[in-house]
């Protein structure tokens, strides 16, 4: 078994990434403001001793401070979608200090620029981390567009070649899968893609590399999907009320409704 990173030292550069991008997240003891040179000497050390794949140290590094403006320009486009889509936000920033769907975004489109460059295992580390923390499952290697918004959150997972466009908007218990779990599948597509201002209502699965939701659709709460739908559509687990004994029995239907 080969050298993998201390936690700490990944927390430790998790943490500081979040608190130089927002400051009120910081975990810093003192009042001074973090400075973004340790928290590059602190990756640099974690890449040099444990990331082997990575063939130009200096370019990760430098890359990875470039994405930096623009990780925080996307997640402030995060922290307003889950501000504008849930009536119970007082504040950007009351999203930005204590929504777990804000942290796992935060957390995630860190890690997926280091998955980017070609980093293996820190990215993991960190969503896994997150996950823990949050309930909320976000492989590093997903591809997410801006305004991204989750609602409450817990149990939702989001698979490795999942792709979501703009402001898409899912709720808790939301599963973007795959079909099979066959390991000869590994670097093929295997999650679906969301089309932009899609919105997913909670406790439903899609499966399947194949599969495309359409953009400015609707998928109610509870659906199973493995199959394709038109940009527009509105898909719905319906269920019908039948008469037993004369009392109420309620069946659900298999099929979805497009």
């Amino acid at each position: 078994m080969g050298k993998v990173p201390r936690k700490k030292e990944v927390h430790d550069f998790m943490n500081g990434t979040i608190g130089y991008l927002f400051p009120i997240l910081s975990f810093c003891d003192s009042d001074d403001d973090i400075q973004l040179d340790e928290i590059l000497i602190l990756l640099r050390k974690i890449l040099e001793s444990y990331e082997s794949g990575v063939d130009d140290l200096d370019e990760t590094i430098i890359c990875f401070k470039n994405e930096l403006p623009e990780i925080y320009e996307t997640l402030i486009t995060d922290a307003i979608a889950i501000f504008e889509g849930d009536p119970a936000a007082k504040s950007i920033e009351e999203v930005i200090i204590s929504y777990p769907g804000f942290y796992a975004i935060l957390v995630y489109r860190i890690a997926h620029v280091l998955s980017n460059l070609s980093v293996k295992i820190v990215p993991r580390m960190l969503t896994e981390y997150s996950h823990g923390k949050t309930g909320i499952d976000i492989h590093a290697g997903a591809k997410i567009g801006s305004s991204f918004c989750i609602d409450h959150g817990t149990g939702v997972v989001i698979g490795e070649t999942t792709e979501i466009g703009e402001s898409v908007k899912i709720y808790q218990g939301v599963t973007l899968g795959a079909l099979s779990v066959s390991k000869e599948l590994c670097g093929k597509k295997r999650h679906p893609s969301i089309g932009e201002h899609t919105v997913i209502y909670a406790g439903s699965t899609i499966l399947g590399g194949d599969t495309t939701i359409g953009h400015h659709s609707t998928i109610g709460g509870n659906v199973w999907l493995t199959q394709s739908v038109a940009p527009h559509s509105v898909v719905l687990n319906q269920a019908k009320i039948h008469l037993r004994n004369g009392k109420q029995e309620q069946k659900d239907i298999i099929d979805f409704v497009i």
